[in-house]
């Protein structure tokens, strides 16, 4: 093949035409995947990118459908109207595209150049790939030369390497055989998008599981953490390449710490799962005071760029529960929600704990945007909606609600404000004292958050 960098004479042209996957681009996919969003959305974003940014004119991308065990087009770019209504009714059987893409084609681990001088006259139902039909019996000019017969497949594989779609390349804006750096670059999006459509499969298939047997935390132990190990790996893969400037290089090591922090969560949650599924008895000593000055550390570490003020009240002396490594998450939870719903320029948050009747209770209030009250008994949902334009999962304060009731407490929450929700939100929390279990069983709700006298301690 040689448009793909055969030959050293074509090696000054080349370069002129291999341009790079621009950052902003691969960290939308990044982020399309991380997210799990639909996949027709990551595939008609992964189509624009390579039509922009590889000098591609038209391209098909199918994906296996189990029910039928046909690869079905999912995302056409580039062809007119007729032509693209006429290729979406097109299936194909797994014998047939092997049929079509024969060691003899292949350029690559995973990429095939059908040419036409290779393969002949394509099948009728392949015609209508052509754009350009006049030039169908036209003869090549030359090696470099794209011919409106030949066609390009980047397959897409699971983990096992069994093909469950390919992105198919038709033609190119110039008219010639792409290089062999594009062809290189746009398999990267196909292993991506292969890794997207496995990891997609994986989270509906644990989804229809949660609802039956509540067995959600699986999906994020197993599912989600298979989801980040590769985003890892490909951002850190780039980290190390050196080929980016400083403000791409930015913006790949946030991307990069924001990934290694959801493989935390995951690893928190998976020892969650493991103590879940075994009888919690013995609890260790644990100072919420000791706790939530650490949260508040590591706050402030979190968000280097905002701007945050913590008021802290407590009693002096220990404020002794039974708890585990976990309670640590649980506060930061609340805590990262505090910055993360509060738009203003200063984010406000009051921490006490109070020394109520064999209880400690915990209140922790932001001056954030607030929960209506239709919201308010929903937020501890699993996959609760979040507000427009904040990220995550939707399940940290599920996780939250799952701890308290591990370690036999409770939660509320308030307005800051009574009868105003936009002036911020007060989650209260009550936990039994290391020597005063037994005061949880009488605990009947959120009414029994708050009681005794409290002193004070700013720290």
């Amino acid at each position: 093949m040689q448009g793909v960098g055969h030959g050293d004479s074509h090696d000054e042209a080349e370069a002129s035409r291999s341009p790079t996957i621009p950052v902003s681009d691969l960290l939308d996919i990044l982020k399309l995947i991380s997210r799990v969003e639909p996949i027709d959305l990551l595939l008609d974003r992964t189509a624009t990118t390579i039509t922009s940014s590889f000098g591609v004119k038209s391209l098909v991308m199918c994906v296996l459908d189990e029910q039928s065990g046909l690869f079905i087009p999912r995302c056409v770019k580039g062809f007119p109207e007729n032509n693209s209504t006429a290729i979406r009714k097109h299936t194909y059987s797994m014998d047939r595209k092997r049929r079509d893409l024969l060691d003899e084609h292949r350029i690559d681990q995973r990429t095939y150049f059908v040419r036409a001088d290779v393969e002949g006259l394509r099948c009728n139902e392949d015609m209508d790939y052509l754009i350009d039909t006049s030039m169908l019996s036209a003869p090549r000019e030359s090696p470099d030369v794209w011919h409106p017969l030949d066609f390009i497949v980047f397959l897409m594989v699971d983990r096992l390497g069994n093909w469950i779609g390919w992105i198919e390349v038709d033609y190119t804006n110039d008219g010639r055989v792409l290089p062999r750096t594009a062809v290189h670059r746009i398999q990267l999006l196909a292993d991506l998008v292969g890794i997207a459509i496995e990891n997609s499969k994986m989270y509906e298939d644990a989804i229809s599981a949660m609802t039956e047997s509540q067995g959600y935390l699986d999906l994020i132990v197993h599912d989600i953490g298979n989801m980040v190990n590769p985003l890892i790996y490909y951002l850190d893969k780039m980290e190390k390449s050196g080929t980016l400037d400083s403000s791409n290089s930015d913006s790949l090591a946030k991307a990069l710490a924001v990934s290694k922090a959801a493989k935390g969560l995951v690893d928190n949650v998976r020892k969650m799962s493991e103590a879940k599924s075994s009888q919690y008895s013995e609890k260790d000593r644990y100072d919420l005071r000791d706790v939530l000055v650490k949260c508040i550390s590591a706050l402030k570490r979190e968000f280097p760029s905002r701007d945050i003020v913590v008021s802290f009240d407590c009693p002096e002396g220990e404020c002794v529960v039974g708890a585990d490594e976990l309670l640590h998450d649980l506060f930061m939870n609340l805590l990262n929600n505090a910055v993360k719903y509060n738009p203003k320029p200063t984010a406000e948050i009051e921490v006490s704990i109070q020394n109520g009747a064999g209880v400690w209770t915990v209140t922790i209030a932001d001056h954030g945007i607030g929960i209506p009250d239709d919201r308010k008994g929903a937020v501890f949902s699993r996959f609760a909606k979040r507000p427009e334009g904040v990220s995550g999962t939707g399940m940290g304060l599920s996780i939250v609600n799952l701890l308290v009731d591990r370690y036999s407490g409770v939660i509320g929450v308030t307005d800051r404000i009574p009868g105003d929700h936009s002036e911020g939100t007060s989650f209260e929390l009550a936990f039994p004292k290391l020597n005063g279990q037994e005061v949880a069983r009488q605990m009947n709700g959120v009414g029994a958050l708050g009681a005794g006298t409290t002193s004070s301690d700013e720290s």
